[in-house]
């Protein structure tokens, strides 16, 4: 009697061994039911209580779900998404697109992890978010193969996007995409909603069709609180080469995550350190250890296009033929020159020497940051930049005041991220003809923007004729 019950006792041992998924090597449950939010839960419930599917129950519930969603969803039930990849425990948790289910699914050093297009791929490519389908599994149940899915698509650096949450509607570029209530969004293991990403974050957006199913946070962004900023107030700091922020007192910036130079100065004193961002974290920078011994200054040279052009500092001019010696802070510099608009910036000093490269031609096209003395490799930031479409703008305006016989300004503006233009000055006979005209423009853009720069090239010669006419 004791012997058969020895034998009883064996198998019932074996079943106990093989539930669950975890680091243990003896994990081999195949397509587990996946509750996150009942996982404490299992943990201190009994083996045995457990629930776990097995292959044929598995099937069974995608082809009754398949026969009751045929109308809804075209979703193959061999599709899921990755909510987490556990490297460490060798483990994929999924979630069935066509039920809303999770499943726990075991893998191995002979699993072979496949792109869409069939070629071999290392298994940290499978990070959340991408959408897989689940092939062959071993004899215990363990993945032999997994599959990036041909049927969905990937952006993978999205920058340019918004989204209307009542509209159920994400837009990336200019084209609409729609998602569901299980949207699956998150960032370095941990899960988003859509407010809490923000301008400063890079996406990989994983869609089929026209529905987005998964946004990933590849870069994100973090916090930069400022203490002790009284010394620095009314001036600003200068993180990397893009962000300029003016200091209002103790304040927060977001800014993305990495490592930049962070610097400040007023009233001759200031300084830099580097500082690394985390996605996710508050990094705090005391200001007074910024400060050091002042007052500084800064040896800064000009560089301006326009030959007897007039350079002012705060009001008065100077002689730029060699480094010009300033403060540490913020200066008022002022640029003229005859047949040019006025250069106008706020000038920030924060290194010891720096290059600042100021282009009259069109006057100041930049709407941008203020000019900044840096001590980066280009040796400072122009704060000027020139676009086609605002050159177009100045002749537009000189030659519209001609034809009018006045003196009238136009001007010209790029979409995103481009410049405006001002007005510019110059003569054209009143005798130039369309084709002229057209010529005269052409050269100026270029023809460098396609379409839209062909489209603002009519509009501008079509005015012009009608001044012409009138």
């Amino acid at each position: 009697m004791k012997i058969k019950l020895f034998h009883c006792l064996i198998p019932l041992c074996c079943i106990l061994m093989l539930a669950g998924c975890g680091g243990r090597a003896d994990s081999v449950v195949t397509g587990r039911y996946y509750n996150p939010a009942n996982e404490t839960a299992e943990e201190s419930t009994p083996q045995a209580e457990q629930e776990s599917v097995t292959e044929t129950a598995e099937a069974a519930e995608a082809t009754e779900l398949a026969g009751e969603q045929q109308e809804q969803t075209p979703l193959s039930a061999d599709l899921f998404m990755i909510t987490t990849n556990d490297m460490q425990s060798e483990c994929l948790i999924l979630e069935q697109l066509a039920s809303g289910k999770q499943y726990m699914y075991n893998y191995s050093i002979a699993t072979r992890f496949l792109d869409k297009y069939g070629n071999r791929t290392m298994v940290s490519y499978f990070e959340p978010g991408r959408i897989i389908c689940v092939g062959e599994k071993d004899m215990q149940g363990r993945l032999l193969e997994a599959q990036v899915s041909d049927v969905a698509w990937e952006y993978p650096d999205v920058t340019r996007y918004s989204y209307d949450e009542e509209r159920g509607v994400f837009t990336i570029a200019d084209t609409n995409y729609s998602y569901g209530d299980g949207l699956f969004i998150h960032s370095d293991g941990n899960l988003l909603a859509l407010s809490d990403l923000t301008a400063m974050d890079t996406l990989r957006v994983v869609g089929i069709d026209k529905e987005i199913y998964s946004i990933s946070v590849t870069t994100g962004h973090g916090d930069l609180k400022l203490t002790n900023t009284s010394l620095f107030d009314g001036s600003y700091i200068q993180v990397g080469s893009k962000i300029f922020s003016e200091i209002t007192g103790e304040m927060t910036i977001e800014v993305p995550e990495g490592t930049y130079t962070v610097a400040v100065a007023n009233n001759g004193w200031g300084g830099s350190t580097e500082v690394t961002i985390a996605r996710g974290q508050e990094t705090v920078l005391d200001l007074d250890t910024l400060k050091g011994e002042g007052p500084k200054f800064g040896s800064i040279l000009f560089a301006v296009d326009v030959e007897g052009a007039v350079l002012q500092i705060d009001g008065k001019v100077v002689d730029y033929s060699g480094p010009v010696e300033l403060q540490y802070g913020v200066h008022t510099l002022t640029v003229t020159a005859d047949s040019y608009d006025t250069y106008s910036k706020k000038l920030y000093v924060n290194s010891k020497e720096a290059t600042i490269v100021i282009g009259m031609t069109g006057g100041d096209t930049s709407s941008g940051s203020d000019a900044a003395a840096t001590n980066t490799d280009a040796a400072g930031d122009t704060g000027t930049t020139t676009q086609a479409a605002g050159t177009a703008g100045s002749l537009a305006g000189s030659l519209a005041g001609s034809y009018s016989g006045g003196s009238t300004s136009g001007t010209g503006s790029t979409s995103g991220t481009g410049s405006t233009g001002t007005s510019g000055s110059g003569s054209v006979s009143s005798a130039t003809s369309e084709a002229e005209l057209n010529e005269i423009v052409s050269e100026l853009l270029d023809e460098e923007d396609g379409e839209k720069t062909s489209d603002y090239l009519s509009t501008i010669v079509e005015a012009l004729l009608n001044l012409k006419d009138e």
